[in-house]
Formats: C-alpha cells, structure tokens, sequence
C-alpha cells in the first residue's frame, strides 16, 4: 500500500512537472503571424490568392536595388501570407515539388466552412485536387505550392 502512495505521489509529482513545463513554453509563442514563399510570377500569384482565396493585399514593399517585391496579404484578421518576388522573372530559380522527406514548406492549410461552395470556385478558376472529401481537400496554387482545405 505505501509503494502505490509512493507510486502515485511520483506520478503526481511528474504530472505537475510536465504541466509546468509546457505551460512555460506555450506562453513563449502568443500567436501565428505569417507564412512566407518565394513564388515565380509575383502579379499573378496575388491576384489568384485574391480572387480565389479572399485574401486583401495589406501592404506591399518594392526594393529596386535587389530586384525584389514583397506582398503580405490576410484573410479574416488572422491568416498572414508573405510573397516574395522578382522583378526580373528569370532570376527566380523554381525548386521541385518537395518528397516526404525533404525540408521546406509542405503546403499551407486553411479552415473553411463551405466545402463544397469553396471547392466549385477553385474548380472553376483551374484548380486541379490531389485530394477532396467534405471535410479535406488539396490542390496546387499555380505556383505549384500544396494548399490544403478543412473544415473545423
């Protein structure tokens, strides 16, 4: 009996621990602020996530001496995306769409409420899915890069 109170003040006393340390960590990040990627055809990659996504471009930023534009667009206050591209398109280099294994962006996942509705736009605009069920669906934006649908 004494070795299962032991057993079980340990257990405790982990518990306690781990709740600490977590909490400790979860305070260190207080929200998601945006994701970046490089794209090919700057202009067309900020109409489409307009027209198609709902997105609002927020702020855009051209600097002349390194060839580069930068657009940071949002959807509902709370999704944040950075595009980054060329003046001079041939100096973007186009990577390969990434395996399993390899590091770089996956693909970027946003919740939606209407499958369906959602899903017959992009189809509508040239979307082609990988995947669509009524709670998940992926297709390539025309940069190539995977964007994944959820319903919540």
């Amino acid at each position: 009996m004494v070795l299962i109170g032991v057993f079980d003040f340990r257990r405790w006393v982990n518990l306690i621990i781990k709740q600490s340390i977590v909490a400790d960590v979860v305070d260190l990040i207080k929200s998601f602020d945006h994701v970046a990627m490089t794209v090919e055809n700057f202009d067309n990659t900020i109409d489409w996530y307009v027209k198609n996504l709902g997105f609002s471009v927020e702020r855009r930023i051209e600097n002349r001496e390194r060839g580069t534009r930068i657009a940071f667009l949002a959807t509902c206050g709370k999704v944040m995306l950075e595009f980054l591209g060329f003046f001079e398109p041939q100096k973007a280099v186009a990577g390969p769409t990434l395996k399993n294994e390899e590091t770089g962006i996956k693909h970027v996942s946003f919740f939606i409420d209407n499958m369906d509705e959602i899903c017959s736009r992009l189809k509508n605009a040239g979307a082609e899915f990988t995947t669509y069920t009524p709670t998940r669906s992926v297709f390539k934006d025309p940069n190539g890069i995977l964007i994944e649908l959820r319903t919540q």
